[in-house]
């Protein structure tokens, strides 16, 4: 067959046929693609046209803004119109932003008013510096009345920031508090003092005793640092710096092992130690004592001298089966002796108070005696138990001003004797109580006589078959009896002379 053979010139116009269709092929898809990315950008840019973010330039344009602002400004001003304390406006304006500050007219009623009015203007400064230039902004500084109760209230600086929001078109509101506020006295139209607050130098004091264990409590190793923290200066009335809280307050510490140099303390750590009227009431309600019920009688049996490893823990086992709970005034040689006797009384709920030491009449020794009497069995206790004693029966009752104030604790006397350091027989002892006891007293034994141990089952029996309730002696006294003043009973309470 023959073989047709097709000519040169043919073969290389279909190659160039074909590269011209794929050219207008690449070329259409390239107008397409071109044509596709002009039309999207041009939706895009019409669409952020329409919701791009106004520029602060353009607010002198926006007859919206003004309105919004005008409307700010105005609801601003009648606000500090219905304000307690009446004030006057000072205006400023740098570029956007604009400060409203007003100052109360009556600066005369307003303790410290200088120092607020310096931490206000201050506070004002600071939020300028750190807001942006480009944003419209409205700083309103002004100095608030925070009303506590009837006889207490606050001024306190404040700071309320309006920025404008472009694009939701309207302004956001923040507030900066200042850190300090001040606190008057209604009543005297001063500055509220500690003396405010607590009242007295035996409230004080016992204050000190709430702040000593705290800190003994708040440390990783308690008995590494107690001597420090009970030679630690007393805390007083008109020496000791404070910060005001309507619920807390802090107090000033003298240079002390643990390295605070202030405490915070909640009222209801201290309630029976600050005056009501001078704190937010809602702070201590749920804290205060109940107190004793007048239709009831309730007496109080206390033990002295011990404890001692043969007679305390069957009177423990006593009390125990009668569901009795008593007080223990022991001495701190015995504490140191008997550390787990000491133990299981705390853990049995019974309170462990302070005796002194070794039982001299401290009247009659020197004042640094006394003091070491008292913190030798401070920290015996504190060993043994991990908590201070509150409370103090000083040997023989033998006790003056001068003593009370270095014991630093309630003296807890007694208005029955048992007098079984005297007859040692158990029957005496009974018939001494039932003789002798009355309502709200304290009772007066010792845990160191078998006699008395003897005696203890048929106290308790007949004294509940009177009708009496029995207490520790802190319960009986409401969980309020303060240094500097001795207790015979719930009703029966005097300063020491």
């Amino acid at each position: 067959m023959e073989r047709k053979n097709h000519p040169r010139g043919t073969r290389n116009s279909r190659r160039e046929m074909k590269k011209n269709v794929f050219s207008k092929k690449i070329t259409f898809i390239s107008i397409l693609t071109i044509s596709i990315i002009l039309i999207c950008g041009g939706v895009y840019a019409t669409y952020a046209m329409q919701h791009k973010p106004k520029e602060a330039s353009e607010l002198e344009d926006n007859s919206y803004y003004e309105q919004k602002e005008a409307a700010l400004l105005t609801k601003i001003r009648e606000s500090q119109k219905h304000e307690e304390l009446e004030s006057t406006e000072q205006e400023k304006t740098d570029g956007l932003i604009q400060t409203l500050t007003y100052e109360p007219i009556a600066s005369d009623s307003i303790p410290q008013l200088l120092a607020t009015k310096t931490e206000l203007t201050t506070l004002m400064a600071s939020i300028e510096k750190d807001s942006p230039k480009e944003t419209a902004i409205k700083l309103v500084g002004h100095i608030k009345m925070l009303k506590i109760n009837e006889n207490v209230v606050g001024y306190q600086p404040v700071v309320d920031i309006y920025t404008w929001n472009y694009n939701a078109e309207d302004w956001y509101k923040k507030t900066e508090l200042g850190q300090n506020t001040a606190f008057m006295n209604q009543k005297t139209k001063q500055p509220l003092t500690l003396q405010d607050i607590f009242m007295s130098e035996s409230n004080i004091l016992a204050v000190q005793q709430v702040i000593e264990q705290k800190l003994l409590s708040e440390s990783p190793d308690g008995n590494a640092i107690i001597d420090s923290i009970l030679n630690m200066p007393k805390i007083s009335l008109d020496g000791t710096s404070f910060t005001y809280h309507p619920d807390a307050i802090s107090l000033g510490l003298p240079e002390n092992p643990t390295g605070k140099k202030e405490i915070m303390l909640d009222y209801k750590e201290i309630a029976g130690y600050v005056n009501p009227e001078f704190v937010d009431p809602a702070s201590i309600k749920e804290v205060l004592p109940k107190p004793l019920d007048p239709n009831k009688k309730y007496i109080s049996l206390t033990f002295d001298d011990g404890p001692n490893p043969e007679t305390t823990p069957r009177l423990l086992d006593i009390l125990k089966e009668k569901g009795v709970k008593a007080t223990f005034f022991m001495l701190g040689q015995n504490v140191v002796k008997h550390e787990a006797l000491v133990k299981r009384v705390a853990e049995e709920g019974h309170e462990v108070a302070s005796h002194s030491y070794s039982h001299p009449q401290l009247t009659g020794v020197d004042a640094q005696r006394v003091k070491d009497e008292v913190q030798k069995t401070d920290k015996a206790i504190y060993h043994a138990i991990g908590k201070l004693p509150t409370d103090f029966r000083p040997p023989y009752g033998a006790v003056n001003k001068d003593v009370a104030k270095i014991i630093g604790k309630p003296i807890i006397q007694w208005s029955v004797d048992s007098q079984d350091w005297q007859s040692h027989n158990a029957q005496a002892i009974i018939k001494r109580i039932d003789e002798t006891a009355y309502n709200d007293t304290i009772v007066l034994m010792h845990d160191i006589h078998p006699e008395t141990v003897d005696a203890v089952a048929t106290v308790i029996d007949r004294l509940r078959g009177e009708g009496y309730e029995i207490l520790p002696s802190n319960d009986l006294l409401g969980k309020k009896a303060k240094p500097l003043h001795m207790y015979y009973g719930s009703k029966d309470e005097r300063p020491v002379q």
